[in-house]
């Protein structure tokens, strides 16, 4: 259905490159920690926040965190 929208309307789909994916993914990892340490968490903001990280680890990525909360993936 939105491919169609896009079609009728001369839009062009782009696809995201593979930086821009990982980009968009330590940002999110940066907000999911600075949530999972607020002074009011709960358990499963930071349960949510380490399955995420399970889960990159699990589909073979690596990361680190440095001291500002910033996270940086490799593969």
């Amino acid at each position: 259905m939105k491919e169609l929208f896009l079609k009728e309307i001369g839009a062009i789909k782009m696809k995201r490159t593979q930086k821009e994916i990982k980009q968009q993914t330590e940002e999110w990892l940066d907000e999911r920690w600075m949530i999972a340490n607020m002074k009011d968490v709960r358990p499963q903001d930071m349960s949510y926040y380490m399955g995420a990280l399970k889960a990159l680890e699990f589909a073979g990525y690596e990361w680190k965190r440095d001291a500002d909360g910033r996270h940086t993936l490799f593969k």
